[in-house]
């Protein structure tokens, strides 16, 4: 049973990231990449890991795409204007690797590797992934601090007018 609704939470994602890709217009595209978040956060449940389906839910399809729909609307985003170099090539590329991708996590997961994988009781906890984060990975982690930072200072810079 639990094999039924990752299926269909992977299809269900699978197919609103095709729908991100291939929408016309800005807002349904926006609105495609909500489900696929939430439908991520679903998986991420599924996997016994609440706090990164909380994480996920809150930050991304909450503050992120809040963020991203005030921006398209605050630009005034005109459908009219938009044109496609190639869309019928980009739509596609988009499905070719949506399919590609599929295909790879399907032969992944019915492999007979992964069924008898012990999974730790504290699994998805923020005990685990703070100390995970914050021993083996802490180069990593500062690395992108540094860079986010970088970004900020060069978003303001570029929008500063002379």
């Amino acid at each position: 049973m639990e094999q039924i609704f990752f299926y269909t939470a992977f299809a269900i994602a699978v197919i609103s990231a095709a729908s991100v890709v291939l929408q016309n217009k800005v807002m349904y595209s926006a609105l495609s990449l909500i489900i696929t978040l939430l439908t991520v956060a679903w998986i991420y449940a599924m996997l016994s890991a609440p706090f990164l389906a909380i994480v996920q839910v809150i930050l991304y399809a909450g503050a992120i795409m809040v963020l991203l729909l005030f921006v398209v609307m605050m630009f005034r985003y005109d459908e009219t204007e938009h044109k496609r170099l190639r869309p019928d090539l980009l739509g596609v590329f988009s499905v070719l690797v949506a399919v590609i991708f599929a295909g790879v996590l399907v032969s992944l997961f019915s492999c007979s590797c992964f069924e008898n994988a012990p999974v730790p009781a504290d699994f998805g906890s923020i005990k685990s992934i703070g100390s995970v984060l914050y021993t083996q990975y802490l180069v990593p982690v500062e690395l992108a601090s540094v860079l986010l930072l970088v970004a900020v200072v060069g978003a303001v810079m570029l929008a500063v007018k002379r």
